[in-house]
């Protein structure tokens, strides 16, 4: 048997002690020898326990023969493991039959098994986050590279070990685990998307749905922004959830005018020049709005690294999962380099959503589209005039396009903004939504039923 005493705390340490990474052998020993002598161990484990969890080369090749031995439904006995390692050419390198024997005769029992998986896989995190700590070090003497890209890759390193643990085993699920997931979830309304009460527009797209990236474009002065602040104050308000919002192009006292602007009523313009002449309602908004779950996160240029940062520092200081994000918008994100555009662009699109996906969160990114709608007699906008490549069509969950048809007449009367969605990979319908729309206030509205 090994001794555990390294990871015990001393403070008196010896100088010229080595301090072997965080493991526990016994456990693993322990764990080994389970597998091998309850038929039932490994279908405890398997969930729980990867192979490079284990700090012994060899304790990983022996699990990883009882697991290959699972996965075939075949039985993981002293006798299959011996034979499967001697068919592979593993058995000399994991010290042979005797060592496979003595890990069955420690062996009381596989009663444990449960935790001692769990204790083995949190002395493997720990090693992980000394490899982290490792390659920041070395980030840190890069000095050739600009700090903040350092900063944003030593984030990254860290995150990495936090993030998806459960995820670290590579699972593939049984139809009978499968339906009886899905009809709890169906049961429980869990596959709805999250609904604001925009009824027409969620007619269609079925809600707000976790992990999707959400396209909102239109021409200049349709009213992207307007929709996302509109959107973004209904998922705080109506949903009770945070936002981040990443604005590129205003600052953020621009931004949060026109946020104070939807939760008062009153004009943002007249918030920013007419102020004493509105100062009561000014003051009861301020004090609404430093109660929403409402963070901003503003840069000229941000690259989707410094927008992952972002996200995952917002989840950290909100303590939990985020309602949605808002980018406003693509073309203001930098290009990495000056080849071409189109798969540039696309590139970006990707990146963004698998922030979205790795994050399991909503992101709706804004899109400026060409001005090709302005010479046919329709001037309602369609997927081709996605500005510099079509890729952001395929890459999108949902694609929504904004119309206003005021733009073009003239009349301010006409308060109607068209939401046509020409993509919808959540929930399979495509159709135009219409509501009433105040630009002065960023309030969208339904139409009266």
């Amino acid at each position: 048997m090994h001794s555990n005493q390294n990871n015990v705390l001393s403070f008196a340490p010896d100088r010229n002690q080595v301090n072997l990474p965080p493991q526990n052998i016994e456990a693993e020993e322990a764990i080994l020898g389970g597998i091998m002598l309850d038929p039932e161990a490994m279908t405890r484990v398997s969930d729980i326990l990867v192979s490079d969890a284990f700090y012994i080369s060899a304790h990983k090749d022996i699990y990883q023969a009882a697991a290959r031995l699972h996965a075939t439904y075949q039985p993981t006995d002293l006798l299959s493991v011996t034979a499967w390692l001697a068919d592979h050419n593993l058995l000399d390198r994991i010290g042979g039959r005797n060592k496979l024997a003595t890990l069955v005769d420690r062996t009381v029992s596989a009663v444990n098994i449960d935790a001692l998986a769990n204790l083995v896989m949190e002395k493997y995190r720990r090693r992980q986050l000394i490899r982290a700590g490792s390659e920041v070090v070395k980030l840190a003497y890069q000095t050739e590279t600009e700090l903040p890209l350092v900063l944003n890759l030593a984030e990254a390193e860290v995150f990495t070990v936090t993030q998806n643990q459960s995820d670290e085993c590579c699972k593939v699920f049984s139809a009978q685990d499968m339906g009886i997931e899905l009809f709890q979830k169906l049961e429980m309304g869990n596959m709805a998307g999250d609904k604001v009460g925009w009824y027409d527009l969620e007619n269609i797209t079925g809600g707000i749905y976790p992990s999707s990236l959400v396209v909102v474009a239109a021409e200049s002065h349709m009213g992207k922004t307007h929709f996302m602040i509109s959107y973004a104050y209904e998922i705080m308000t109506k949903l009770g959830k945070p936002v981040l919002y990443v604005t590129p192009e205003m600052d953020k006292n621009q931004l949060n005018a026109r946020m104070l602007a939807r939760i008062t009523g009153v004009d943002a313009s007249m918030i920013q020049t007419n102020t004493q002449c509105y100062w009561e309602q000014i003051a009861q908004g301020i004090g609404q709005m430093v109660e929403l779950p409402w963070k901003v996160y503003e840069h000229s240029s941000p690259t989707t690294t410094m927008i992952a940062s972002a996200v995952r520092r917002a989840i950290a200081e909100f303590d939990s999962s985020i309602g949605a994000v808002f980018i406003d918008y693509l073309q203001q994100i930098p290009l990495e380099s000056g080849g071409n555009m189109a798969f540039e662009v696309g590139k970006i699109t990707r990146q963004i959503r698998d922030i979205a996906k790795s994050h399991k969160i909503p992101v709706f990114l804004g899109c400026q589209i060409n001005r090709g709608n302005q010479t046919t007699a329709d001037k309602r906008p369609n997927r081709h005039l996605l500005r510099n490549s079509g890729e952001i069509f395929e890459v999108c969950d949902q694609l929504i396009m904004l119309y206003r048809d005021a733009v073009y007449t003239k009349d301010p009367s006409d308060r109607t903004i068209e939401l046509i969605v020409e993509k919808n990979r959540l929930y399979g319908k495509l159709g135009t939504a219409t509501m009433l729309c105040d630009l002065s206030t960023s309030k969208f509205l339904n139409l009266a039923r």
